[in-house]
């Protein structure tokens, strides 16, 4: 859990979006942002030569950002960035979509995950962010996902396009408003279609990722990791 967040760490940490993700926004690489993760910090790559813990994170990590991508590639351009109203009204909707999707989740938690999160003790897990930071996060999210909490994910994007949070809840809040001013530029059973095929591949991406830490199967180093990714890629 902990590692499927941290790339929003930047929330609090005050880094810039392709400090954490690996990619920028209009995107200027077709590279997948593990990738250029992997290859901007090798000493990632390889399960079998990090701490049970720090895998698990790490392939937390690597998924977020694969959902991230598929996100932008397939909701906010073809969906938001579409000229079908002004840009304001576009951004306002994209982020109320957000606030509303992680209100669903939340609900979705097992309550005792905000507990179990707690648990995570961040030692040296990323070196592009201090493990200070990595806390601070993890409590901060900890504390939202507690019960009779809710996610403040309003508060955060809001600002952003220059409303009220309680704007933006009040519209994700609203079945009504949700289908006319949202879902007729996604449809509920597209946004169900993205959700299901981008949890196969982040499925089959952290497989991928710990696969090397099983006991008999050889470790990766140097460069690789990247070739036999690559030859999966291919097969699949």
């Amino acid at each position: 859990m902990l590692g499927h967040t941290a790339p929003d760490v930047k929330t609090i940490s005050g880094q810039k979006r392709d400090a954490t993700h690996f990619y920028s926004v209009p995107r200027t690489s077709d590279r997948p942002a593990y990738r250029v993760l992997f290859d901007t910090h090798p000493g990632l790559v390889d399960p079998a030569t990090l701490s049970p813990p720090q895998a698990a994170f790490v392939a937390g990590y690597i998924a977020h950002l694969l959902l991230d991508e598929r996100w932008l590639v397939h909701v906010f351009q073809p969906c938001f960035l579409r000229d079908w109203g002004p840009r304001a009204e576009r951004m306002f909707l994209h982020n109320v979509l957000r606030t509303w999707v992680d209100a669903r989740d939340q609900h979705r938690l097992d309550k005792s995950v905000s507990h179990l999160l707690q648990e995570a003790e961040p030692e040296c897990w990323l070196p592009f962010v201090d493990d200070r930071m990595l806390r601070r996060w993890r409590d901060w999210l900890a504390e939202q996902l507690a019960p009779g909490y809710r996610m403040e994910t309003a508060a955060v994007l809001a600002p952003r396009v220059g409303v009220p949070a309680e704007e933006m809840t009040s519209v994700a809040g609203s079945p009504a408003q949700m289908e006319h001013r949202v879902f007729r530029h996604i449809s509920r059973s597209a946004l169900q279609a993205f959700r299901d095929t981008s949890q196969r591949q982040c499925v089959r991406l952290v497989n991928w990722y710990i696969e090397t830490s099983v006991p008999g199967r050889p470790s990766r180093s140097g460069t690789d990791w990247s070739v036999r990714l690559r030859a999966r890629e291919e097969v699949r």
